[in-house]
């Protein structure tokens, strides 16, 4: 992996025993013990419908990993979504900032639309009349894929996927990468796609 590659482990949460086993954080440490990688982000993706409204099983953790932090990808502009209140965003004001990354000043209000934060949600404002949201609601895991891909790929590039089935494979060929898929060995020793 070179020091502008990014990785990303989709980790559905997981209940054993009766209580929830924290798998994200597991393959966090993991990751960064054995591979010496940056757990650089979380997103959460809500799978409530597709698992058949189960709490125990109702969201993924999407991890980001890199391995050098000051020199991986990360093109934020790629995936932003809808302002709430367009041209509005803290209230007309401050529209300058200081920035957590390398302490420089930054536009709070950016022209392609806010950032979609840690939780990625669909928002509907259609409802009513304002510019207020109206509903969330999960966005499909699909969709969550192709943000990943596009913020940390170009067209053309190869996205390494590991157990990735049709449909994730679908939608990284559906932004223009080129899927190349890795075999790993499971806990029994076979050997699969």
């Amino acid at each position: 992996m070179s020091d502008s590659e990014v990785l990303w482990v989709i980790a559905p949460n997981d209940y054993r025993g009766g209580r929830m086993w924290p798998a994200a954080m597991a393959i966090a440490d993991h990751a960064r013990g054995e591979a010496n990688l940056v757990l650089k982000n979380t997103i959460t993706v809500h799978r409530w419908e597709d698992r058949g409204a189960d709490m125990e099983s109702a969201y993924d953790e999407i991890l980001f990993f890199v391995k050098n932090k000051r020199e991986y990808r990360f093109e934020k502009d790629r995936i932003r979504v809808a302002h709430v209140y367009e041209g509005h965003e803290w209230g007309g004001e401050r529209r300058k900032g200081n920035s957590a990354y390398h302490d420089q000043k930054v536009s709070r209000y950016n022209e392609n639309g806010k950032d979609p934060g840690n939780v990625w949600l669909k928002e509907d404002r259609t409802q009513t009349d304002n510019q207020e949201i109206d509903e969330t609601g999960p966005i499909p895991l699909e969709e969550a894929v192709r943000r990943c891909v596009i913020v940390g790929s170009d067209e053309g590039e190869a996205v390494y996927v590991i157990n990735g089935g049709d449909s994730l494979v679908d939608t990284v060929t559906g932004e223009d990468r080129v899927v190349e898929k890795l075999a790993h060995t499971n806990l029994t020793g076979e050997v699969t796609n």
